[in-house]
């Protein structure tokens, strides 16, 4: 339990060490003139893995073009949770709202066959990404029809094997199969968030 409270506690980001592959110029370059953003101004967050971006988009490039075009269009805030849902192809879309759990209410999740696209449009979420694979075990099975498997830090966790992020209406996140991440934390206070999230297909 002090593990996870330490983890969601602690207010800085910590990004010294954390495992990110490095792009390929070609996935560099592409991701930097940004036109796979279809207008929509929010960012991606700072540490997202690109190369793996770059490598899923070449493979569905007109449905990612379709969902960023869908986000650019919509108006979450006034958006009905659970009855507001878009789908594509390979993809769901998905307005929610969430009360923001306590540390010890928190978990660290992976998903095999889907890509998670975060946007909180209301409030701050505290997040927690981690690419540490040799920190961690796993708490349950890998579930197949959930597409979910939660796992804990074995020791203490140090600050260079994970990042925190608190989110901004500004920023999105894309969690990728190898980023195991923690969602649903309180950032500056207990609150209600709302937010759109995208389950997308992981092509192999």
């Amino acid at each position: 339990m002090k593990k996870l409270c330490l983890l969601l506690l602690c207010g800085a980001f910590a990004v010294a060490g954390f495992a990110q592959q490095k792009p390929s110029p070609e996935a560099l370059q592409w991701y930097k003139q940004a036109r796979w953003r279809q207008g929509w101004t929010v960012k991606p967050y700072q540490e997202m893995d690109v190369e793996t971006f770059y490598q899923q988009y070449q493979k569905n490039a007109a449905m990612y073009d379709s969902i960023f075009q869908w986000l650019l269009t919509i108006n979450p805030i006034k958006m009905e949770p659970a009855k507001d849902v878009m789908t594509w192809s390979h993809a769901t879309a998905h307005c929610q709202d969430l009360a923001l759990r306590t540390p010890e209410n928190t978990q660290w999740e992976q998903h095999h066959k889907h890509i998670d696209l975060q946007w909180v449009v209301r409030g701050s979420e505290r997040m927690a990404v981690t690419r540490d694979t040799s920190a961690l075990v796993a708490k349950n099975a890998y579930s197949e029809k959930k597409d979910v498997q939660n796992f804990r830090f074995k020791d203490a966790p140090t600050s260079d094997q994970y990042i925190l992020l608190d989110s901004d209406p500004k920023q999105f996140y894309l969690f990728f199969p190898s980023d195991i991440h923690e969602c649903c934390g309180i950032a500056r206070k207990p609150e209600t968030v709302r937010k759109i999230v995208v389950k997308i297909e992981y092509f192999e």
